[in-house]
């Protein structure tokens, strides 16, 4: 049977790169001088405004150049920001610098498409762009032209292929997998490991649920540590001990859904990703060697193939955002998700879902969740809950009869009555009620499923 859901797609932007997401641990260096460039943005009925301007002042710090702009704005929703002509040589860089040492970056050049880069991901309504570079005397410096409201609402909704759902089948499990902390300690009580976990696992038919939820994760010497590095234990921040221990690891599980977690910027973000690249173009780990072997990692596609998150990434961002945990959840569309060890780690979870399609236990959903560096660790759990909460309702919506719209385990003319307002678009059916009213499979409500609902009814 096939079945479909609804997700996402499509932007305006497609020519560039957004960039929010995990990278090796490089701080800023330097202060935020108070003196420095001046931006005061405000949006009122309007959601973007192009303030065209240039980088003008730089000071020496040790042996750089750096240029700051301070930007306040109106806005309380996502920002981003776009820089033309963005550098002068291959070291220049770029931070989103908080007032609260929260920061994005850095933003290097392979992150650049043809001098321009776009940063997204940008909270806080007051940021400093901070511009770094070695080069003494510019040419031509770079220049803000654009500050925006994340444009989600320009995505048109396509359906996407959800595999049948097997939901019947013993002890269906959730796995989750963390990094660098919070990530590994906000996972912790669904560990089945006792030396990890010694209060004892927490995931055996979750909040009864009827699901298990296992977790998998690196330890590290510093629990609170900034700049972690490899670490020890399960799924080491390094590509070879990463792949390895999630192939073993997922065949052991056999998991119905994959969510996989990291450490993102450093602020209070609970950023979903929705692209992963099967690149050759990663940040080198910590260990030899420190590329992926073979790279790109997945063989059975081309360069570069994109796979996509199917989590219910909307879902999630709304019940973040409406948890009063003061966190910021958005979704990256369209961005660059790191080209580090979480990315990587975030491909072989879509990865596996895909190649998994014809197993009895065959998994359903997986995608990748970057988490803000400022979380605190029972936020970060708190929010984790929230986050299966909704992937399992999620979930739910898939154990179905078709023809029974109204989930009442009969096929009559309260059925046919909802599919009829679903046409006329007077109510917009879930996930559950659309896969039980598309009869015919073809991806649409329409005339045809009420014949075959007639059909049903009648006995024919």
């Amino acid at each position: 049977m096939k079945n479909y859901f609804i997700i996402f797609i499509i932007s305006q932007f497609n020519y560039l790169i957004m960039l929010a997401q995990a990278r090796p641990y490089i701080p800023p260096v330097g202060p935020i001088y108070n003196s420095i460039q001046l931006v005061n943005l405000n949006f009122q009925e309007i959601d973007e405004v192009f303030p065209a301007v240039t980088f003008q002042n730089g000071f020496k710090y040790k042996n750089n150049y750096h240029y700051q702009i301070n930007v306040i704005t109106n806005s309380e929703d996502e920002l981003m920001v776009e820089i033309d002509n963005a550098s002068q040589n291959i070291n220049d860089h770029y931070y989103i610098r908080y007032k609260n040492n929260g920061y994005i970056g850095p933003i290097f050049q392979n992150n650049f498409n043809e001098n321009k880069v776009i940063i997204s991901g940008i909270f806080p309504s007051e940021f400093v762009i901070e511009y770094i570079t070695s080069s003494k005397n510019l040419s031509s410096k770079p220049k803000i032209t654009r500050i925006s409201k994340n444009p989600n609402y320009i995505f048109k909704e396509k359906k996407q292929f959800i595999k049948p759902l097997n939901i019947h089948r013993e002890n269906p499990t959730i796995l989750i997998t963390g990094f660098w902390p919070p990530t590994n300690e906000m996972i912790r009580d669904f560990s089945q490991n006792l030396d990890l976990n010694p209060e004892g696992w927490i995931g055996e038919n979750w909040e009864g649920k009827g699901y298990d939820i296992v977790s998998y994760f690196p330890e590290f010497n510093d629990p609170n540590c900034n700049n972690c590095g490899i670490g020890y234990g399960d799924l080491m921040v390094d590509y070879q001990n990463t792949s390895t221990d999630f192939w073993n690891i997922v065949s052991n599980v056999q998991p119905i859904a994959i969510i996989t977690f990291s450490r993102g910027n450093i602020d209070f973000s609970w950023e979903l990703e929705y692209n992963y690249y099967n690149r050759t173009n990663w940040y080198g780990d910590y260990e030899s060697p420190i590329y992926p072997t073979p790279n790109p990692p997945d063989q059975s596609v081309n360069n570069y193939h994109i796979r996509n998150s199917n989590l219910p990434l909307e879902i999630i961002k709304d019940a973040i955002n409406n948890s009063q945990l003061g966190l910021n959840s958005w979704i990256d569309w369209q961005g660059n998700p790191g080209q580090f060890v979480s990315e990587f780690m975030g491909y072989h979870g879509v990865w596996y879902r895909d190649e998994d399609i014809f197993s009895e236990n065959t998994c359903i959903f997986s995608g990748h969740i970057h988490v803000g560096g400022l979380i605190d660790w029972d936020t970060a759990k708190l929010a984790t809950h929230i986050t299966l909460r909704e992937l399992i309702n999620y979930l739910n919506q898939l154990d179905y009869i078709s023809g029974d719209v109204n989930e009442d385990e009969f096929i009559n003319i309260q059925d046919l009555l909802m599919i009829l307002q679903f046409i006329l678009s007077n109510q917009e059916p879930s996930l559950g009620q659309f896969l039980a009213s598309d009869l015919n499979s073809d991806d649409t409500i329409n005339i045809q499923d009420i014949i075959l609902m007639i059909n049903i009814i009648l006995g024919n």
